[in-house]
């Protein structure tokens, strides 16, 4: 006869998830910090000793910037945010998403994909950008750019050693370059948080929206979102340095990201995007550029606005040359068809599940 001591575990066994079990638990963890330690100080060894990186990777990461962004909606909304928690596994999507069934803490969604690839991205981007004129530099940066569009952000792969290490090639011993790929990563990931919990903390106050104008909620998380790290920016005399001035324009460049994933699925699959609860990428960055221009905000903009315009020019240049190689068959090798289809009716048929 079975152990009556053993029945739970049999019926938690043959359980079926929940909802909130599976945007809680569900994915993987491809983390290896020993091994990324390792490829920095092959590629910066002049910069950094073991011991550096070691006291860099406790001071900033994800846990630590998430608290920092509670504390922030506490001082300037009174909301502790104490019922969120984070899922930081691998799902194999560059969105954030914050999942709130009203009952269970709610959960953020901040994907290690988004993590390696808005790194990868930065450190492309701004390489591309100092180095535009040498032909060499030029050509493997797109090319990296377009991996990560494609094969990472698109199809979900998440980048392997082989990868890594061809990137850190590329900006090995460039100091500038990864300092400048890591500031406006931690203001982007800082954004992304508050962007979600802005989505708690405006269920918490009870905001009502219409089924006409859905994407109004949008509007206000990017605001409040936006509000929080400028504030963060703006508190660097009182709390020390936490996110650059020189990186507030770092969210315009986060959906700048997503316009070159967008079009470059349009280009490669012609897939089109629409979503009615979303604001366009153009309105939304419109609207950022409305809110950091109130007098309220104050700080030098000008160091900021010269590496902006510097990642425009890149932007603009991928654009160009990704349409003008597909036109001259130049991306055959790299377009996965029959798996971009499979990632649609996957995608299709979760909307339908919500």
């Amino acid at each position: 006869m079975q152990d009556k001591e053993n029945i739970d575990s049999y019926e938690i066994k043959y359980a079926v998830p929940s909802y909130y079990d599976i945007y809680k638990h569900g994915g993987s963890t491809l983390k290896n910090d020993s091994r990324g330690m390792r490829l920095m100080l092959q590629y910066f060894s002049k910069y950094f000793t073991e011991e550096q990186l070691q006291s860099n990777m406790q001071r900033y990461n994800i846990e630590n910037m998430l608290a920092i962004v509670k504390d922030y909606f506490f001082r300037e909304y009174g909301y502790t945010g104490n019922n969120i928690e984070l899922n930081n596994r691998y799902q194999r999507t560059i969105n954030s998403y914050i999942y709130n069934d009203k009952k269970n803490p709610a959960v953020v969604h901040i994907d290690e994909l988004f993590e390696s690839t808005m790194m990868a991205f930065f450190l492309a981007m701004f390489k591309w950008s100092k180095d535009f004129d040498n032909p060499e530099v030029y050509g493997d940066c797109y090319v990296y750019v377009l991996f990560l569009m494609n094969d990472v952000s698109i199809l979900g792969e998440m980048q392997g050693e082989d990868a890594n290490r061809a990137l850190l090639g590329m900006v090995a011993d460039d100091l500038q370059i990864l300092q400048l790929a890591e500031d406006c990563y931690w203001t982007v990931l800082a954004f992304s948080l508050a962007h979600e919990i802005a989505h708690a903390y405006l269920a918490n106050i009870g905001k009502k929206y219409t089924k006409e104008h859905p994407e109004e909620e949008e509007f206000d998380a990017d605001e409040i979102a936006y509000h929080i790290v400028l504030k963060i920016i703006m508190d660097k005399e009182v709390r020390g340095t936490v996110l650059e001035p020189y990186t507030y324009l770092a969210p315009m460049m986060y959906m700048d990201f997503f316009d070159m994933v967008y079009y470059t699925d349009w280009v490669l699959y012609k897939t089109f995007f629409y979503n009615e609860t979303h604001p366009t990428l153009k309105k939304r960055k419109g609207w950022l550029f409305a809110i950091v221009d109130r007098d309220e905000y104050y700080f030098d903009t000008r160091e900021g606005n010269y590496l902006y315009r510097g990642f425009k020019e890149v932007y603009k240049e991928y654009k160009i040359q990704t349409i003008l190689k597909m036109e001259r068959g130049k991306l055959v090798k790299i377009i996965h068809t029959e798996q971009r289809e499979k990632l649609k009716e996957l995608m299709k048929g979760e909307e339908e599940d919500d």
